[in-house]
């Protein structure tokens, strides 16, 4: 089984190595993220992912120029107003996107092929947290528009450093609430100014993974919503 990711930043999903649009392998810097969804599939399947190398990344612009690939979807999806469905139509047209190229990808390595989409959802207090479910359902939409099953949500509410908070605010009780905190960096009490004031830093892709890797980021006590339907998900899935 090959694993296809598509992600933000090196502080989530990671990156290629010289800024390549697609990678495999040891040319695929992972993320912490990426750690996140290989001790899910051990605790499955009793093997490491990141020892096999049978993965590899596709960055966010690849998937936008390719969406003038797409034809018109044989079924449309709900879109309530303007702004909301420019947002949740972005979501199901990456998903489609990467799984056109995850179907390439199994069709080459005659293998089946898991498609992990990591989005953040929210980067200010306007853009509609309550549309997390809608952002994420239009990503399994988009995978089902394109027929590819194995396809994976990976959408934190709001964004990542909520999930990482849970894990180091030496209690992982409460984390709901952090759910409905505002994305945006520059608002008062920002989740990214929270987690600097618990580790003494913003850490970097090598120290998350490190975190992650040692179980000072312990997924397995997250109970947050948005990770809950994300190992769900994989879980199905795999």
């Amino acid at each position: 089984m090959y694993f296809l990711f598509s992600g933000e930043g090196p502080t989530d999903l990671g990156e290629c190595t010289d800024n390549a649009m697609q990678c495999d392998g040891q040319d695929y810097r992972y993320g912490p993220m990426t750690v996140i969804v290989s001790q899910i599939v051990e605790e499955q399947h009793k093997y490491s992912l990141l020892d096999t190398n049978n993965y590899g990344f596709v960055t966010k612009g690849t998937l936008s120029k390719r969406k003038s690939e797409l034809n018109p979807a044989k079924k449309k999806i709900r879109l309530r107003g303007k702004k909301r469905g420019k947002e949740t139509r972005y979501f199901f047209n990456n998903a489609r996107v990467l799984a056109r190229i995850a179907k390439e990808r199994a069709a080459k390595l005659n293998d089946e092929v898991v498609a992990v989409l990591f989005r953040d959802s929210d980067n200010t207090a306007s853009a509609g947290r309550g549309l997390w479910s809608d952002k994420r359902q239009s990503m399994l939409d988009g995978f089902t528009e394109e027929g590819f099953p194995r396809g994976v949500p990976m959408i934190p509410k709001p964004k990542s450093e909520a999930w990482i908070i849970c894990a180091v605010k030496n209690s992982y009780a409460g984390c709901d609430t952090l759910e409905n905190r505002s994305g945006n960096d520059d608002s008062p009490n920002s989740l990214k100014s929270e987690l600097k004031k618990h580790l003494g830093e913003l850490p970097g892709r090598e120290v998350l993974c490190q975190m992650v890797t040692d179980r000072t980021i312990d997924v397995r006590q997250i109970k947050m919503s948005s990770f809950v339907a994300f190992q769900t998900r994989l879980e199905e899935v795999i």
